[in-house]
C-alpha cells in the first residue's frame, strides 16, 4: 500500500482495493446482510474522507475488520445459522453446485468420458452417476452438514456412492458398451455440468435453506434442545464429537440443577451452540477443514494421474491436467499447513 503522511489524502486505488476486499470478506465469507455492509463501507468513506488517513491504518486489516463487524454488529440469530467457515447451508449448497458443474465440465474437457471407445449409452450412465456423486459431494454432503444434519449427510454420501457404483458397472457391462443405438459425444457430458451450475444459480437461497434446515429456530422439548445442540456442536460448528458429547453432558447437568427447561434457561439452541464456539478456535477450525480437504483433493488427483498415467488407451491430455491440479492443491495443503502452525 502506498505510504501516506497525516493530513494527505490516501491513493484512491489503494483506498478501492480496501474496501473492495472488505466488502468481498463481509458478503463471501461471513455472509452479512447487504444493508449492513453498504452501511459499514458508508462509514469506512467517511472516516477516510474526513482523515486522509489510509483505511488500513484506521480499520486495520480488511480481512480482521471484517471479523469484527460480523461478529459485533451482526444479529446473534443471524450469526448462529452460519458455520465456522462462515457459511449457511444455502451458500454451501449453491457455490458446491457451480463447482461441481465446472468439475464435471473439467473431466468433459479432458476426455474423462471417453465416447470413442464406449457406446452412448455407456458415456451418458457415466455422466449422470458421475454428475450425481459430484453433486451429493461438492454440494448436498456440506450443506446438511452446515446444517447440523451429520447422519443425514453421510447417508446421502452413501447412497448417491451407491449410484455412482452401479452406473459405472452398467457403463461396463458388454451390451451396454457394445450398444449402438445412439451416438453421444464425449464433450456432451459438459451439459451435465452446465445444469449443475445453472441449478445452483437458479434456486433462492431461502428455498434451499428450507430445505436443509426445515426446524431451524422452532420451539423445542428439553431432550430435542439437547439432541440438536450435539448435532449443530458437531456439524455446524465443526468441534470434535467428544467435545460435542461433553458440553451436552455439562448443558443437561446445569439443566438438572437449576430445574428450567432449556429453551427457557438457555435460549435458542443455535445461538447458545453458536456462543459455545465463539472465539479464535472458530479460525483454527476452518483453517483445520481448508487443510483436510486439500489433502482429500492431493489424494483424489493422484490417484486419477496415476490412472490415466497407466492406461495404455488414454489420453496425452489428461494425465497432465490431473497432475497440474495435484500440484494446485499440493501447494494449497502447504499453505495451510503453514497457517495452522503459526497459530
Amino acid at each position: 500500500m502506498t505510504k501516506t503522511t497525516a493530513g494527505t489524502r490516501p491513493d484512491h486505488s489503494d483506498r478501492d482495493a480496501w474496501a473492495d476486499k472488505l466488502e468481498l470478506e463481509l458478503t463471501l465469507l461471513h455472509s452479512v446482510p447487504r444493508a449492513l455492509v453498504n452501511r459499514v463501507l458508508a462509514e469506512v468513506a467517511e472516516a477516510v474522507t474526513e482523515t486522509g488517513q489510509p483505511a488500513e491504518e484506521l480499520f486495520g486489516p480488511a480481512e480482521e475488520y471484517a471479523a469484527v463487524v460480523a461478529t459485533e454488529r451482526v444479529d446473534a440469530g443471524h450469526r448462529s445459522t452460519r458455520d465456522f467457515e462462515g457459511r449457511t447451508p444455502a451458500t454451501h449448497f449453491r457455490q458446491g453446485m457451480v463447482a461441481g458443474g465446472i468439475a464435471v465440465l473439467i473431466m468433459a474437457a479432458v476426455g474423462t468420458f471417453n465416447g470413442e471407445e464406449l457406446s452412448g449409452a455407456s458415456t451418458l450412465l457415466l455422466s449422470l452417476s458421475t454428475s450425481v456423486f459430484v453433486a451429493v459431494g461438492f454440494a448436498v454432503f456440506p450443506a446438511l452438514r452446515a446444517a447440523g444434519r451429520t447422519r443425514a449427510a453421510w447417508l446421502h454420501g452413501a447412497v448417491a456412492g451407491v449410484i455412482t457404483a452401479a452406473g459405472v458397472y452398467l457403463a461396463t457391462l458388454p451390451a451396454v458398451r457394445d450398444a449402438h443405438s445412439f451416438s453421444l459425444p464425449p464433450f456432451a457430458a459438459a451439459g451435465c455440468g452446465v445444469l449443475l451450475g445453472a441449478l445452483g444459480l437458479a434456486i433462492p437461497a431461502r428455498v434451499v435453506n428450507r430445505w436443509f434446515s426445515p426446524g431451524e429456530g422452532r420451539r423445542l422439548d428439553d431432550e430435542q434442545w439437547l439432541r440438536r445442540l450435539g448435532e449443530l456442536l458437531y456439524g455446524r460448528h465443526g468441534l470434535p464429537l467428544r467435545t460435542a458429547q461433553r458440553h451436552v453432558t455439562e448443558a443437561r447437568e446445569h439443566l438438572a440443577a437449576r430445574g428450567r427447561g432449556a429453551q427457557q434457561e438457555l435460549g435458542q439452541v443455535e445461538v447458545y451452540a453458536m456462543d459455545l464456539t465463539d472465539g479464535p478456535g472458530r479460525d483454527v477450525q476452518r483453517i483445520r477443514h481448508q487443510f483436510l480437504g486439500a489433502l482429500s483433493a492431493m489424494a483424489g488427483f493422484a490417484v486419477l494421474f496415476t490412472l490415466t498415467l497407466l492406461d495404455p488407451d488414454g489420453g496425452s491430455t489428461a494425465p497432465w491436467v490431473h497432475l497440474v491440479l495435484f500440484v494446485c492443491s499440493s501447494g494449497m495443503a502447504v499453505a495451510l499447513f503453514r497457517r495452522m502452525r503459526a497459530r
